[in-house]
């Protein structure tokens, strides 16, 4: 089987497993771990078949090696076992990227209806603690993986896909959602007069700029901004930003980056403390859990594995980003900043699934211009995989 074709069948199953499957921690799981050992397996076949370079084994031993100081140290989880999976398929991951063809576009097509009944059923279901509406996923959770398939439905130009996630922005109140799908189309429309500019910069630039101007923002907002007491429920939420959900998560970036500016070299910073209970026991704090994949990732992994996996993943997305897709880029930053989801920097299936869309988004938007410049005669037949 070409590469190509078993990118598009692992694209194909992580959107059965992300919209289709419900209940995460028990239909999904056993899928999810067959992704995982799909990934590993297909490094060392194309490693064996000298298709990539044994340089490539350099992330992979220092990764293997920090497993092993976390399961020593006792602070090792599920989730960097699952991150360390998730770094064999962003080492595969060049070879694995494939072209939309009219086949393919098909049978996504296929998925994406059956995507959009199970989201319906799941809403109709599950409920949060405070009765809102969600997926079978938390409800922040729920607002990103929504906001996953908005990026889905918009590569695969299904305007009905993108209508349903915006309303139902509405119906789970998800502050994030909503801003994402604003800033996506700010972007989208907006970036023509920062054309130059954006052409100049990498994913890898954008990316370092928003950590630094996020962590300034966190900063002055605990020291200067008022917080009002209690947590929306109703559609004041969207409105109001300066409730005491956003004051815990700006006082814990603060207690974070404070440990790590204070002293990089602990070896609580290096190799993490596995959880925020441990987090707080340690530093006698009480802290919420990080609403920051950066902190997050800190917390749990430690500064060198969230300096290995930036090594890894940052240069693989300045390869799939650019002008062209710079309105999907910047809300999964933006993300990422705001909520504790693994789409930049540490590996997992979901930053595997939006390099894919990425990778689509912009060769689509080449190929559209390619064909104005020189029209070519569509096909009259559909291509197998």
């Amino acid at each position: 089987m070409r590469s190509s074709s078993l990118g598009f069948l692992l694209f194909s199953a992580m959107i059965i497993i992300f919209f289709v499957l419900p209940n995460p921690e028990g239909v999904q799981k056993p899928f999810r771990i067959g992704l995982g050992l799909v990934f590993v397996a297909t490094y060392f076949a194309l490693l064996l078949k000298k298709e990539l370079e044994y340089k490539t084994l350099w992330p992979v031993a220092v990764g293997g090696i920090l497993l092993i100081i976390l399961f020593y140290r006792g602070t090792l989880q599920t989730s960097f076992v699952n991150a360390y999976c998730c770094l064999f398929g962003l080492l595969v991951m060049p070879t694995l990227l494939f072209k939309l063809t009219p086949a393919r576009l098909s049978n996504i097509n296929y998925l994406h209806i059956l995507a959009i009944i199970s989201i319906l059923i799941q809403l109709m279901v599950f409920r949060s603690h405070d009765g809102r509406p969600r997926l079978s996923y938390e409800i922040n959770l729920s607002g990103a993986y929504l906001f996953l398939f908005f990026i889905l439905s918009d590569i695969l130009n299904n305007k009905h896909g993108k209508l349903l996630v915006a309303l139902l922005s509405l119906v789970l109140l998800s502050r994030l959602l909503i801003f994402s799908l604003l800033l996506f189309y700010m972007v989208r429309y907006l970036k023509q007069y920062f054309k130059v500019l954006i052409q100049k910069l990498s994913a890898t630039h954008i990316t370092i700029a928003g950590y630094l101007v996020f962590s300034i923002f966190s900063l002055w907002s605990v020291s200067y901004m008022t917080f009002k007491a209690g947590d929306y429920t109703d559609v004041q939420r969207v409105a109001n930003l300066n409730d005491e959900s956003n004051y815990y998560r700006f006082q814990t970036n603060n207690l974070i980056l404070g440990t790590v500016v204070k002293n990089p070299l602990d070896k609580n910073v290096l190799f993490g403390i596995g959880s925020v209970e441990e987090f707080n026991r340690v530093n006698k704090k009480e802290m919420k859990v990080p609403h920051n994949e950066l902190f997050d990732g800190i917390v749990e992994f430690g500064l060198l594995a969230v300096i290995l996996f930036s090594l890894i993943s940052l240069p693989l997305f300045n390869r799939v980003t650019s002008y062209a897709n710079m309105e999907i880029f910047i809300p999964v930053l933006f993300y990422t900043l705001i909520l504790w989801v693994r789409f930049l920097i540490v590996p997992s299936f979901e930053m595997l699934f939006i390099i894919f869309m990425l990778h689509i988004a912009n060769t689509d938007k080449q190929l559209k211009t390619n064909t104005n410049q020189n029209p070519i005669p569509r096909a009259s037949g559909i291509s197998s995989l």
